[in-house]
């Protein structure tokens, strides 16, 4: 059993560079390959990555099929959200660690009604002022904005007073229509018009890729021919890959959390094989991937003011709010590190009491992702991870770096 952070599905083909100094001089199928905390060597395993994911944006124009997403946040406690991201930030430079991804969500970040507001922030310009490692990375169904209204926000963002020149941005749009995203040249004209100007238009680096989420293809019932075609037309025409990010974990109860990601992993199975495996890169799927050096958070609006918690790494960053083990508000982020190494223990320990993980290879990485907290939260006392396919990305054995357990105080 096996975390997978996000399943990020790619051909291997070759891009040429850009000649010009604007953004995207890389192919962002290269750049996500090789990017991020998977690409570390065991040897350099005890680097620690940090996601901070605040939940701000307000408002959103679209009715994405199973979103479970809050649209009605309230803007009044957005500072206090803010503030709360801030302090944790100030603890990640006094730990000495590494914020990698600063996501601003959860709603679409060119129909929120807030997003101006948010990006106009002064802690949160301080905030990407001082880690300047970091990203910006949104939600963002730019395929449907304007071109004004692009242009409205990067006004905002392309700003030097406020933001870095050549600040990472990173931008996560669903697909919505498979038929329209595939064969609708009008759609393929739209989405590539952003694009020239993310090139052309803005010194920020972008990266942008589709997402497939679990409520799409389990309702959609999408079978391999399709995922194939989303495959091949994301690499070859628009130039991007494809995230699978199921989302499952935003669903109002346990039964359609647990039917979301059950139904996911038969997902996978039935489109990924010998065939295509080597053809795509599942990120984060496989032992020698360093993963377990990541610390994902996410604040989001309370009865009382903020509440923040640790993410469980379960196919993509998911929080359960219910699951008390995770709550870690008000915890200085050294105290949520302490949390984190108690919860990897005990998963440890756990691991060896439920039948599908005592003899497991992925015991360990399950561990360190707190992937035990979410067999809790959904009431599963077993594998929640398809592990045929993840045989497909682990041909052999392999031991887990001790290094990277001591940094984590899991053994000394």
């Amino acid at each position: 059993m096996l975390i997978i952070v996000t399943l990020v599905a790619t051909v291997v083909a070759i891009h040429r560079e850009e000649e010009d100094n604007m953004s995207m001089q890389k192919s962002y199928c290269k750049q996500m390959r090789y990017s991020g905390p998977e690409s570390l060597a065991p040897s350099d395993a005890t680097k620690f990555d940090v996601l901070i994911q605040m939940e701000v944006l307000a408002g959103c124009n679209h009715g994405c099929l199973g979103c479970f997403v809050d649209k009605n946040i309230d803007p009044a406690m957005n500072q206090m959200i803010i503030d709360r991201a801030k302090e944790l930030t100030d603890g990640i430079k006094r730990t000495g660690l590494n914020l990698r991804e600063f996501v601003i969500g959860p709603t679409d970040f060119f129909t929120a009604t807030n997003t101006e507001s948010v990006l106009n922030n002064s802690v949160v310009q301080e905030i990407m002022r001082e880690h300047t490692g970091a990203r910006i990375a949104a939600p963002a169904k730019f395929d449907l904005a304007t071109m004004d209204k692009v242009k409205e926000i990067f006004a905002v963002l392309d700003d030097e007073d406020k933001y870095r020149r050549e600040m990472i941005i990173e931008f996560i749009m669903p697909i919505g229509r498979v038929e329209q995203m595939l064969n609708d040249d009008e759609y393929f004209n739209s989405v590539m018009e952003k694009v020239e100007f993310f090139k052309n238009n803005t010194p920020k680096q972008m990266d942008w890729s589709w997402t497939l989420q679990a409520s799409n293809v389990v309702g959609k019932k999408i079978d391999k021919e399709t995922y194939n075609k989303i495959v091949q037309k994301s690499v070859h025409e628009y130039g991007t890959i494809v995230e699978m990010n199921p989302a499952f974990a935003r669903a109002p109860n346990q039964i359609i959390q647990r039917k979301n990601l059950f139904g996911w992993n038969d997902f996978l199975g039935r489109v990924i094989d010998k065939d295509n495996a080597q053809e795509t890169v599942m990120s984060m799927a496989n032992l020698y991937c360093n993963s377990i050096n990541f610390v994902g958070l996410t604040i989001v609006p309370g009865e009382n003011g903020p509440t923040t918690h640790l993410n469980v790494m379960l196919h993509e960053q998911a929080f359960f709010l219910g699951n008390k083990n995770l709550d870690v508000t008000g915890l200085t982020f050294e105290e949520i590190l302490e949390r984190k190494n108690e919860l990897v223990t005990k998963g440890i320990n756990k691991s060896s009491k439920v039948s599908d993980c005592a003899d497991c290879k992925f015991a360990v990485a399950c561990a360190s992702r707190l992937i035990f907290e979410a067999q809790e939260s959904l009431n599963i006392d077993g594998c929640v991870m398809n592990k045929d396919v993840l045989d497909q990305y682990n041909p052999t054995d392999w031991t887990w770096n001790d290094d990277a357990m001591e940094k984590l105080g899991a053994i000394s």
